[in-house]
């Protein structure tokens, strides 16, 4: 193979190395980052012999070469074009250039959530089940259990602030746990809670001629990303003016002592006074529009979610309660049906994706927006994929603009979803469920009609720069054994858009009964991932054989794998080279089905052996022969 002419077709194709931005590779593939996307010839370098595909996704323009060659081939494209590795969050981070503002935004909301969605998860769905629960009477409300259980399902949401500046932090290159501090200090048990709110009396202090609100920011979003991200500037600029003897004692203090103060004197403050206006001027659109204002409200209240300060409604709704005219309210089912819709996309998603681990979310996320609780739908599913948040929004406006024309009111605050069917008035009821299923339908029908641009699964980040070292032809064919007991499937039925389109090359794939991995072939070690997920063995004919362990799952950092072998060793054809534990795979994997993948399959004339049902360890699968000895 002519690695060095392959680099300089893909370089010329790509646009010249003026057209570079970035460059890295994983075990399979190049990943650029282009200047100018549209200088990219996808079809033309799809056209050349060691190129399996390519595709683009999140500003970064990958081209699939397979195990081994995508050394070599980027040994030669970094010589000819003169050009640095970069690390893989590098080109990560190059790549978020080429996407527009309003991407950026939704990829580093993503970036920032995804990390927390399971604490998001687990609270809401116990948040919402508690509160029907004490609605339905299952539960009483002042047992000892329910105020433990509240405790438990709230807790998430109190400390959401020190959650989201933790992650911010690594996302803006901030220290985390100064922004943990960060978050602490804008939730302190002294800031009054800002659910409470809602009487209108807020408590202040006077601060060098500045009256400053003590309004904690608990369940908030927007306010401590903003200030996360302004940590990081303070962070970087003591970092130059500090001298290095004093770095670790003033950097940390001096900068958390600015943010702080900036967070509750300029970006919290802001950020009520942005809520005040949005929240009157809502009161003031349904006083006067009234089916429109469904429309709009019930559009838009996920966006608000998003800012948090959606709390500043409570006031709002406090204040009709109250009223002696009014006694009811009209405000809480409109967001219940911005709630649902949510949920309807985020189902949608989970039928339509092929991304394992948005599949993964997608479903206990909608759930959880049956039961009220929308962050981790909104920031780990719709938003992320952008247009499932329009069709969330879409679905939220038809289910919004139908309960303020039945005149739909509660008799509480805080309760939406299907829990909320308990504080509905009672003549409201039926009209209420209608408009769940408008929401929830017509946001699931949004999502089909207008798609979205799905996110191809990401089979590992692994960088080895490494050249993988040649085999040297000794037999034509050689005949590839199960590496583990369990049951024999077709590589199409592999539950991953990458190994079931062949993208990888051809192969089958094994549904374990057990964790104990052997190698299918006699030859050497050619890669062995440090998280244990996957090797590849080179076989005595030149065939480099990928096992794959589960789907999606170098992303257990290693937990549950135990490699018996490294790079280089020896081995014959039912040696021991991995255990796993199965178990810990089923429970925090999407599968555990294991891909086995002949990555040059090109090369080769495949013959099956068996094609199906239960298999042991040892077991003839498929032939390789070679094709330049069948052609001698």
């Amino acid at each position: 193979m002519d690695y060095r002419k392959a680099a300089e077709e893909i370089l010329k194709n790509i646009g010249g190395k003026d057209n570079i931005e970035s460059v890295t590779h994983c075990a399979t593939r190049l990943r650029m980052v282009l200047k100018d996307e549209g200088k990219a010839d996808a079809k033309a370098i799809e056209k050349l012999d060691l190129v399996e595909g390519s595709f683009s996704n999140a500003g970064q323009f990958q081209i699939i070469l397979g195990q081994g060659k995508v050394n070599k081939v980027y040994k030669e494209l970094s010589e000819i074009a003169g050009i640095k590795e970069s690390s893989t969050s590098d080109v990560k981070k190059a790549a978020m250039k080429n996407l527009n503002p309003l991407q950026r935004f939704a990829r580093i909301l993503s970036n920032i959530f995804v990390p927390i969605i399971p604490a998001i998860v687990a609270s809401g769905l116990l948040m919402g089940l508690l509160g029907m629960s004490a609605t339905f009477g299952w539960i009483e409300g002042d047992s000892g259990l329910f105020v433990l259980l509240d405790m438990f399902s709230n807790a998430a949401f109190v400390f959401l602030p020190v959650l989201i500046a933790f992650s911010a932090a690594r996302e803006f290159g901030a220290n985390p746990f100064l922004a943990a501090a960060l978050g602490g200090i804008m939730i302190h048990p002294a800031l009054q809670n800002a659910w409470t709110l809602g009487g209108g009396v807020e408590n202040t202090i006077s601060l060098f001629g500045f009256e400053v609100g003590m309004v904690g920011y608990q369940g908030t979003v927007l306010p401590v990303m903003i200030a996360v991200w302004i940590m990081s500037y303070i962070e970087k600029f003591f970092r130059k003016i500090v001298p290095n003897i004093l770095d670790i004692i003033l950097t940390p203090f001096l900068t958390l002592m600015t943010t702080a103060f900036l967070s509750l004197i300029v970006i919290g403050p802001a950020g009520r006074f942005l809520g005040d206006i949005i929240s009157y001027g809502l009161q003031g659109v349904y006083s006067t529009a009234g089916f429109l204002a469904g429309l709009v409200f019930g559009g838009l209240y996920s966006t608000i979610v998003i800012t948090g300060i959606h709390h500043s409604f409570h006031a709002i709704e406090a204040g009709l309660l109250a009223n002696p005219s009014i006694g009811v309210n009209f405000l809480l089912p409109i967001w219940a049906m911005a709630n649902v819709a949510q949920g309807g996309a985020a189902t949608a998603v989970y039928f339509k994706t092929k991304n394992q681990k948005i599949k993964q979310v997608a479903l206990p996320a909608a759930t959880s927006c049956l039961l009220g609780i929308t962050e981790a739908a909104i920031f780990g599913v719709n938003l992320r994929l952008r247009k499932p948040f329009v069709a969330a929004a879409l679905g939220g406006a038809l289910g919004g603009a139908y309960v303020v024309f039945m005149n739909v009111a509660m008799t509480a605050v805080g309760v939406t979803g299907i829990p909320g069917i308990a504080i509905v008035q009672q003549q409201s009821m039926i009209h209420y469920i209608i408009g769940i299923l408008l929401a929830f339908g017509g946001a699931f029908a949004f999502v089909n009609v207008l798609g979205f641009e799905d996110e191809p699964e990401e089979i590992e980040d692994f960088v080895d720069s490494d050249e993988t070292e040649e085999i040297v032809l000794t037999e034509s064919e050689v005949v590839i054994s199960a590496p583990v007991d369990g049951r024999l499937l077709k590589i199409e039925e592999v539950p991953d858009k990458t190994f079931a389109d062949k993208i990888l090359g051809d192969g089958f794939a094994i549904e374990p009964s057990n964790g104990k991995v052997f190698s299918p072939v006699d030859g050497k070690i050619l890669m062995a991932f440090e998280t244990g997920h996957a090797l590849a063995v080179g076989s005595e004919n030149g065939g480099e054989i990928l096992v794959h362990f589960g789907i999606d799952t170098v992303k257990l950092n290693g937990e549950g794998f135990k490699l018996l072998v490294k790079k280089g060793d020896v081995v014959k054809k039912g040696d021991p080279v991995l255990e796993v534990d199965l178990e810990a795979i089923n429970k925090n994997a999407p599968s555990s089905i294991t891909p086995v993948v002949i990555t040059n399959s090109k090369d080769f004339d495949i013959t099956l052996i068996k094609e199906g049902g239960m298999i042991k360890v040892g077991e003839d699968i498929i032939k390789l022969t070679a094709r330049e000895a069948k052609n001698e």
